[in-house]
């Protein structure tokens, strides 16, 4: 967490800054506009999610949109279950 600069001083990386998509999975502001399939455990962004919030880019970057269905199921499971 920590890195350490040539000087011997060592700074701090900023918690608000995203740097994976596990990042994403942890933080609660975009936590919220996720959504996980029941059957494959993929993640996807929410096909609501609003245009303008906290991390929108880099949801996008690294999750693609994500339909589930009533039960919680996306499309790709519910062909396979059929």
């Amino acid at each position: 967490m920590y890195k350490f600069l040539p000087t011997g001083k060592n700074i701090r990386r900023m918690q608000t800054q995203p740097t994976s998509a596990e990042w994403l999975l942890k933080d609660p502001r975009t936590r919220k506009w996720m959504q996980q399939c029941a059957g494959c455990q993929r993640w996807g962004s929410r096909h609501d999610a609003p245009s303008d919030f906290f991390g929108r880019a880099h949801l996008e970057k690294y999750f693609e949109a994500l339909k589930v269905d009533e039960r919680g199921i996306c499309e790709q499971c519910r062909t396979v279950l059929s």
